[in-house]
């Protein structure tokens, strides 16, 4: 076997080198960056102190004009479906297990949660009467994306005086601190 172990070696060794990449060769391109596309987008909305009709009118007319606001800021999704929770806690458990990609909740019920979903856009600071939390799906990776977050906030702000479900305040990416929970 002693025999065999240098030759072996030699021949590795040329075979690792022939397949480096030629000096001077041009770095392969990086893939074009394009718009951020997903399948479906699950969104959920917090009963909060909304009445039956502003909720109602949310489900029925919130999935179209966010695709729509989305699609303005380079975010193409195929569908979007807008759906209203029983409670945060129940908003909070859909996120974390999947069911819902994004949720968007007062920003005290947010901070009440144990264990809460990622924090994605924050309107307003804590105190502020109105202030707003929107969480993410911990395993949506193109859904916690600088990409995604700066898109969504862009989307829901232009979108608010429309729809009551959103708050009053302006929406903006969460500070990575404060996204860790």
């Amino acid at each position: 076997m002693k025999r065999y172990l240098p030759p072996l070696c030699a021949l590795l060794l040329l075979l690792l080198t022939a397949c480096a990449p030629a000096e001077g060769s041009p770095p392969p391109e990086a893939p074009e960056a394009g718009p951020l596309e997903l399948e479906s987008l699950a969104v959920e909305v917090s009963r909060g102190d909304l009445s039956t009709g502003e909720l109602a009118r949310a489900v029925r007319e919130l999935p179209e004009a966010l695709k729509a606001a989305l699609a303005g800021q380079g975010v193409e999704a195929e569908s979007v479906s807008v759906s209203v929770g029983a409670s945060p806690a129940a908003t909070a458990q859909a996120v974390r297990e999947g069911g819902v990609d994004v949720a968007f909740l007062p920003a005290d019920d947010f901070a009440a949660l144990e264990n809460p979903p990622p924090l994605l856009l924050a309107a307003g600071e804590g105190e502020d009467p109105g202030a707003m939390a929107a969480v993410a799906c911990p395993d949506g990776a193109s859904l916690s994306g600088d990409l995604f977050a700066q898109a969504l906030a862009a989307a829901v702000n232009s979108l608010r005086e429309e729809q009551p479900v959103f708050g009053t305040l302006d929406y903006a990416p969460a500070e990575p601190e404060e996204a860790a929970g």
